[in-house]
């Protein structure tokens, strides 16, 4: 049997969703996941793709703005 880990790792794998790349594509992306009628494992793919761009898209703007004084620590 799977651990939960397992499937996860495997449905990176399976998923063909492209991740959105820009802020315009990761709007498009959730525009779409809201409008269309997606279910089961298509809607975990885009589910997927807009959480990962999401994450990359905010650790991104966090490295543009850091905290002032911070390297004084």
């Amino acid at each position: 049997m799977l651990s939960l880990l397992g499937k996860l790792m495997m449905t990176e794998s399976v998923c063909t969703v492209p991740v959105p790349r820009t802020q315009q594509e990761l709007e498009q992306a959730v525009h779409d996941y809201q409008t269309t009628d997606l279910s089961g494992f298509e809607l975990f793919c885009y589910w997927q793709a807009i959480r990962e761009a999401s994450l990359e898209q905010g650790a991104a703007s966090v490295d543009r703005n850091p905290i002032l004084g911070d390297d004084s620590y």
